[in-house]
């Protein structure tokens, strides 16, 4: 693998210029938002809450804007940080190098628990965070106070509208702030043996679903109906896809709580009834052990992206054959619309960074044609292309996987417009209409992260043996609770606007 060595005299000349930079700048006061995370105590759990406050504080007067010639170095944050990801990513730098030598892309990786606080703190101090994987719970924000360049011109470059899955970049009047790479796309994996042997055909709704789990379920030889996480945020996440295919939601797009309607009841009432027909131990599952339950034999169904049939083909490849893939069919009620579980992973540029227009064609390199297949191709089926005619190239990709399953890559690719997140899209199911909003209540930490409100309702059912109407009410003061000191502290914060 290359190796990019930056001259000593190149070195040195940069550190030069920083010094005579820094001897040039003067300070000036300046309002700095702010968004911090902290931690406090909700319901006896420590939970993470997001905070924006605005500061003055003295910051450097920008310089004139530099001139994009001679050596620059650019900062790439991702949080992609498993080796064949890494390996594929520095063979993109490389080539993008060649044609490009006197540019440097210096990678930088961290994980997802850290990206907004670092990239917040760099933000809210002025520096320069470069090119970086942007958290989806800021990005309004962030647009508003002026911390992202705006991307249009590659987005048109790509292919605009026309190519991108839509929902998958984010946009706000009129500016596309950021643009994905990848989201993944959950759906119903079921064993199509154990479904003929039994005289069943696939579920499409609520009723056949729980009737082909209790059918399917055989204790006496150690098979389930269904594998189902009760533990982590895992939890939430799955159930909110039952809640929005059921005309349900949280929250309104302008905030206003409706998880309190009587009708959220009775799904939480189905959904723990679907549970009864889930391996024990269901309810310390997280996300990979119902991968496991399921490639085990133990389940007959699952819920899961396209990192199930990875696995399987890595470790259970006597499955390969008899499983297959079909859309969530959560819906009990008439006319619910299709939604399904996933997030886009988006990227941004900082809009003071030092070479935007250097850092805009790197990017445009990055996401398009050949190099975004060969990402996302890395962990195949699981990383799903926001761009139509690279998702297109991976259905047709030169790999045994796409080759002997170009039918499941076919499904994730037709699905990904149809995903949503709790905690980054609020109120995008209204009635029975489902359109994506892309921007989350920002006091959702402590609801939707693990260990949060939601995920120990489903806890004390499950494991306290409560009642689901009690452990509902229960939630709901908490939600309330955590709303109203969000906004107090917050009496400016208005609802964003549609």
């Amino acid at each position: 693998m290359k190796k990019h060595r930056t001259k000593w005299f190149v070195l040195t000349l940069a550190i030069l210029a920083s010094v005579l930079l820094s001897q040039c700048t003067t300070q000036e006061p300046k309002e700095i938002v702010k968004t911090v995370v902290v931690t406090k105590e909700v319901a006896g759990e420590t939970v993470e809450i997001v905070k924006t406050v605005i500061v003055t504080q003295e910051v450097e007067k920008e310089a004139p804007p530099a001139e994009e010639t001679g050596p620059r170095t650019l900062t790439f944050f991702t949080t992609e940080a498993d080796p064949p990801q890494l390996e594929i990513l520095s063979e993109i730098i490389d080539e993008y190098h060649e044609a490009h030598p006197d540019v440097f892309i210096d990678v930088v990786t961290g994980t997802p628990a850290t990206r907004g606080e670092r990239i917040t703190t760099l933000l809210a101090a002025g520096a320069d965070a470069g090119i970086f994987e942007i958290e989806a719970a800021f990005t309004r924000d962030w647009a508003d106070a002026g911390y992202l360049l705006p991307l249009n011109d590659i987005f048109e470059d790509i292919g605009g509208v026309d190519e991108y899955v839509p929902g998958s970049y984010f946009e706000l009047n009129g500016n596309v702030y950021a643009l994905p790479y990848a989201t993944s796309v959950y759906g119903l994996w079921y064993r199509t043996d154990l479904f003929e042997e039994a005289g069943l055909e696939p579920p499409t709704n609520y009723y056949d679903l729980l009737a082909a789990a209790e059918t399917l379920t055989d204790p006496q030889k150690g098979i389930y109906g269904i594998s189902i996480p009760g533990s982590t945020n895992a939890s939430v996440n799955f159930f909110s896809t039952f809640l929005w295919q059921n005309c349900l939601d949280y929250y309104t797009p302008q905030g206003d709580l409706i998880f309190d309607k009587p009708e959220v009841l009775e799904a939480i009432q189905k959904w723990v009834a679907l549970t009864q027909y889930a391996p024990p131990g269901f309810e310390n599952y997280s996300w990979g052990d119902q991968i496991t339950a399921f490639i085990t034999g133990q389940a007959a169904m699952s819920v899961y992206a396209g990192r199930l049939g990875i696995r399987m083909v890595d470790q259970a490849p006597h499955l390969e054959n008899i499983i297959d893939i079909t859309r969530l069919p959560w819906q009990y009620v008439k006319l619910g619309p299709y939604v399904t579980y996933g997030s886009w992973s988006r990227i941004a540029i900082a809009a003071n960074t030092k070479y935007p227009d250097t850092a805009k064609d790197f990017l445009k390199f990055l996401l398009s044609g050949d190099r975004l297949a060969r990402y996302d191709a890395t962990v195949i089926g699981h990383m799903v292309p926001p761009v139509k005619s690279v998702a297109k190239m991976l259905e047709n990709w030169d790999s045994d996987y796409a080759r002997n399953h170009a039918d499941w890559l076919n499904f994730f690719n037709e699905n990904a417009a149809f995903t949503n997140h709790p905690a980054n899209n609020m109120g995008s199911v209204e009635g029975c209409t489902f359109e994506k909003k892309d921007y989350g209540p920002p006091w959702g930490g402590p609801i939707f992260s693990k260990g949060g409100i939601i995920d120990l309702m489903f806890q004390s059912i499950y494991i306290g043996g409560e009642e689901p109407e009690s452990a509902w009410q229960e939630a709901i003061t908490q939600m309330k609770q955590v709303q109203q000191e969000w906004l107090a502290e917050h009496p400016d914060w208005k609802p964003p606007q549609y």
